[in-house]
């Protein structure tokens, strides 16, 4: 009817494929809609729009359904074969199983084909180049893994497509984490994946990060010469969703689960090529290392009523009376004024110093290449492969210094209030509740979307001095004992039936 509207629903387009995967730049063309009688030529009305046809190999960016990203994940590619038959010699040659078996010998194995994975793109040489501007935006073109090994050049973006590819061919899952201006790789170490494909949440990695779920490695250290570590690019890839480069994070798109929404690698435009570099002449050698500890689960028992001695149960008893809700700082854990965050990269060897009755000063944190040095932390770091915060707070941990994420104006106001709630807590009740937090726990009731809390691991008790106004605070060990955090051992009890198979009295000598 006049005025009326109308939706037409289930309008099947037929496109050109041919036209459009013969496109190699970016061409501008004309969409027109035309509105007939039946059995009339002539046009009622007639709309056009203009449009712009990408070539096949370009990623339209996160704003246009950022999850197709995974369409460029191409593991059938010939030289990703090309890659794990090298990763396979690799770890032959370390004296590993040469398997490409994914996740069926656990953790440890999953971060080992990883590694190899890396040392096997590092020995092809490929040098950097820099993306577009604002590419995670508007997008860029994207060379194929056959395409990077042939031309031994790539962007970030393109260096993350080919190691997903790699690993999600190798059994793997793969990740790719989209920040401003920049893009890296993770993996998971177990085999699980996320709820959705994308991912905007940076807590979410974070999470599953430090309960060493999955791994985040910077793909672009793999152009240094030589090539870095597997295991610095891991800290790189962590250093990227911490504070505060972490508000950077754009988005992730879990492969594995872009997979399940039916996003399926694009088909290789090129044939089958040989590579320059033979499996028998593998030019540069990258050593593989060795996994870290990895966490397995293993359910523990819980301990049997009956064999429990009266100190036990009064233990229990008194375990009962915490406060279990999110109102305890020891459950959920704020940074508050009335905190103090230290920079300590060796938790045990600030641990050690105290016990060793070592007196500790305060300072506020340090101005590296900041402000009018004209120097840049990110190339020195990249020249000198050190991470420049972590070895200065090392260097003053050695000379009994340590130094707070606070500036000087800040810090002090903080200590201040330590200094004389400490005081005065241990006047009234004789009881010292100024304490180190050595390590968090970072722990949800919902494992997938729900909020996330921190709970300090193990406590410290210290004592806050300081000589005259002027002469700032130092830290120094207190008559107590270390304890792991009480009341959380005993939230994970009664709200999640886990025991860690941690004693909740006195920590033994070196147990930290």
């Amino acid at each position: 009817m006049p005025g009326s509207a109308s939706r037409i629903g289930n309008l099947d387009l037929q496109l050109d494929g041919a036209l459009l995967s013969r496109l190699t730049e970016a061409e501008v063309a004309t969409v027109s809609l035309s509105l007939r009688r039946r059995g009339d030529p002539a046009p009622i009305a007639r709309v056009e729009h203009t449009v712009e046809l990408l070539p096949r190999n370009h990623w339209g960016g996160i704003h246009q359904l950022p999850e197709m990203i995974a369409a460029f994940v191409q593991p059938n590619d010939p030289a990703v074969d090309r890659i794990l038959k090298d990763a396979a010699r690799i770890l032959r040659e370390s004296g590993k199983d040469g398997s490409i078996d994914g996740y069926t010998q656990g953790s440890r194995r999953a971060w080992e084909l990883a590694a190899a994975i890396w040392s096997a793109v590092g020995a092809m040489e490929i040098d950097y180049a820099l993306p577009p501007a604002s590419f995670e935006a508007a997008g860029q073109k994207i060379r194929g893994p056959g395409q990077v090994a042939d031309a031994r050049l790539a962007t970030c973006l393109d260096l993350t497509l080919l190691f997903c590819a790699a690993l999600e061919q190798a059994g793997l899952n793969p990740l790719v984490v989209i920040m401003q201006g920049h893009a890296f790789a993770g993996v998971w170490l177990r085999p699980e994946e996320y709820a959705t494909p994308v991912i905007d949440d940076v807590t979410a990695l974070r999470k599953r990060d430090q309960l060493k779920e999955l791994t985040l490695f910077e793909c672009t250290l793999v152009t240094q010469r030589p090539v870095a570590a597997f295991s610095r690019a891991v800290e790189s890839g962590v250093a990227r969703i911490a504070q505060p480069r972490g508000d950077d994070f754009e988005l992730a798109v879990d492969i594995r689960r872009a997979r399940r929404h039916r996003i399926r690698p694009l088909a290789s435009a090129e044939q089958e090529r040989i590579a320059r570099q033979s499996v028998d002449d593998p030019g540069v050698t990258v050593p593989l290392e060795a996994p870290p500890d990895l966490p397995d689960r293993v359910p523990m028992a819980a301990p049997d009523p009956a064999n429990l001695t009266p100190k036990d149960r009064i233990d229990r008893w008194q375990r009962k009376l915490l406060d279990l809700s999110l109102r305890n700082n020891l459950l959920n854990f704020r940074t508050t004024a009335g905190v103090v965050k230290l920079d300590v990269p060796d938790a045990e060897a600030l641990e050690d110093r105290l016990a060793e009755g070592a007196t500790l000063r305060v300072l506020p944190n340090p101005a590296l290449m900041e402000g009018s040095d004209p120097r840049n932390i990110e190339l020195h770091e990249a020249r000198t492969r050190e991470g420049m915060r972590r070895q200065h707070a090392l260097d003053a941990l050695a000379k009994d210094e340590l130094f707070a994420h606070h500036p000087a104006s800040e810090l002090e106001g903080r200590l201040v209030g330590l200094y004389r709630a400490s005081r005065t807590s241990l006047q009234e009740s004789g009881a010292n509740t100024l304490y180190v937090a050595l390590g968090f726990l970072a722990w949800s009731r919902d494992a997938e979307s729900g909020p996330t809390w921190r709970a300090p691991l193990i406590l410290v008790p210290v004592s806050l001095e300081r000589k005259t106004v002027r002469s700032g605070f130092t830290l120094s060990i207190h008559d107590d004992e270390a304890r792991f955090n009480p009341t959380l051992l005993e939230m994970l009890r009664q709200d999640f039936a886990l025991d860690p198979g941690v004693i909740d009295r006195a920590l033994p000598e070196g147990a930290t």
